[in-house]
């Protein structure tokens, strides 16, 4: 049964989270599992921030930016305190820098996100003009670091960049990497969520293998780039740079950041091209093994998001929503996160089929560009009837809603606010 909680309940609620969940000036996910500072989640949490307080909004990407390397990346983690109650912490990475931070990157939302709160700071650019150097810088790491010979696809090293950390898209290339540390003992997260829920012991000891593998190269960029036994093109990370780069040029041009709007079109036509080949014979996308020049046999939740990324054609959009009819049909809620058809599939095991509500809203607002609003108001009705139904989880068993992993997750708060609990049948990103 639905809650019938009045929205402006549900809204304060939304808020309270976030608030619990900011440090001062910064974001944590979750303050049990996840106690720092993480890069998409700070993104997705800037646009919850707006809809009550664009200066913390602002603040949220302008801390993130904080632990920019020199060499442009935005690394996944900026580990801003002490906390004992989570592994891999910083001792684990090796970076001797300050602030602390992860070695690895996450998917650039920072651009799209900034996008939107520019749009609601009426005349005043001051902080975005600040802020667009270092999304560039960003973005120029990604297509030139990460993709030293040009080919227009960019490389992730490490399952964790992608977001989508135990993605069934990462088993084959995964297989490949032969585990060289045994890290089961060092893990708190088995303390504070269902296990069940978790990844394996097994991918702990793969993924911390590349981080030994990548420590032993320095964290030198165009070494790790070349050098490591993952190496993958992941659509998620392609098409959300993508549309982060169409995001970042719009407000160069408009900013007068002329050279850097140049190389934006650019590489924004080197990705259109390149696109072409993580297409399946099914017309579906996947994420392709750089090093065997395969692609995923799994077709998850990122299939979606070459319509975020305003790539796809109008029959890409029409056989993505045949898919999601299909899929909602095995399931129950949308999107689950790996095909629930798919042998692969694990309704509530991390990234192999729970449904996530910020990627429903990139999956959302990819349809309504197409002109597919249905699929995107159901996308938006399902998140909204996820989060009604069990309160603000960090992800949901797409079968029957059970929220899954921990709870008063600051991305969920944020999402419920800026979009899947509005009143109206918006689909689309506040203000793009």
């Amino acid at each position: 049964m639905l809650s019938t909680t009045p929205p402006s309940d549900r809204d304060e609620a939304a808020r309270a989270v976030l608030r619990r969940n900011d440090r001062g000036g910064f974001t944590v996910p979750n303050g049990r599992v996840y106690p720092f500072q993480w890069n998409w989640d700070s993104a997705f949490v800037a646009l919850g921030f707006a809809t009550f307080d664009l200066d913390r909004a602002w603040r949220e990407l302008e801390t993130l930016f904080e632990g920019q390397w020199d060499d442009g990346m935005v690394p996944h983690i900026v580990f801003r305190a002490p906390a004992d109650g989570y592994y891999p912490g910083p001792e684990a990475w090796g970076i001797q820098r300050q602030p602390l931070t992860s070695g690895i990157s996450q998917p650039p939302v920072a651009a799209t996100a900034a996008r939107v709160l520019h749009g609601l700071s009426g005349r005043d650019a001051s902080r975005i003009r600040a802020l667009v150097p270092k999304l560039f810088a960003s973005h120029r790491w990604w297509h030139e670091t990460r993709d030293p010979d040009g080919t227009g696809l960019v490389t992730m090293v490490h399952p964790w960049e992608s977001g989508r950390d135990n993605s069934p898209d990462w088993d084959e290339p995964l297989a490949n990497v032969v585990p060289q540390v045994d890290v089961a003992h060092l893990r708190k997260d088995l303390g504070h969520v269902d296990a069940s829920h978790r990844p394996t012991h097994d991918f702990y000891n793969r993924v911390m293998t590349l981080v030994e593998e990548a420590k032993a190269l320095r964290w030198d960029g165009m070494a790790v780039a070349r050098g490591l036994s993952f190496r993958v093109c992941d659509l998620g990370i392609q098409s959300i740079l993508l549309r982060a780069d169409r995001d970042l040029l719009k407000l160069a041009e408009e900013l007068g950041f002329t050279e850097e709007a140049v190389a934006l079109q650019g590489w924004i036509a080197r990705s259109d091209t390149a696109m072409s080949r993580l297409k399946g014979g099914d017309g579906l996308y996947r994420s392709l093994d750089l090093r065997s020049g395969r692609l995923s046999e799994a077709v998850t939740c990122a299939a979606y998001l070459p319509l975020y990324a305003r790539m796809a054609s109008q029959e890409d959009a029409l056989a993505l929503k045949r898919h999601l009819a299909a899929t909602r049909a095995a399931a129950g809620f949308s999107v689950a996160s790996s095909d629930p058809r798919d042998r692969r599939f694990d309704a509530t095991r991390y990234w192999r089929g729970p449904v996530w509500l910020m990627m429903n809203r990139m999956i959302a607002d990819g349809f309504s560009a197409y002109g597919l609003t249905e699929e995107a108001g159901l996308l938006r009705r399902d998140s909204g009837d996820l989060v009604r139904q069990n309160g603000f989880w960090e992800y949901f068993d797409p079968r029957d809603g059970t929220g899954c992993g921990g709870p008063d997750f600051s991305w969920t708060a944020a999402m419920w606010l800026s979009w899947a609990g509005s009143q109206d049948d918006r689909q689309a990103l506040t203000a793009l």
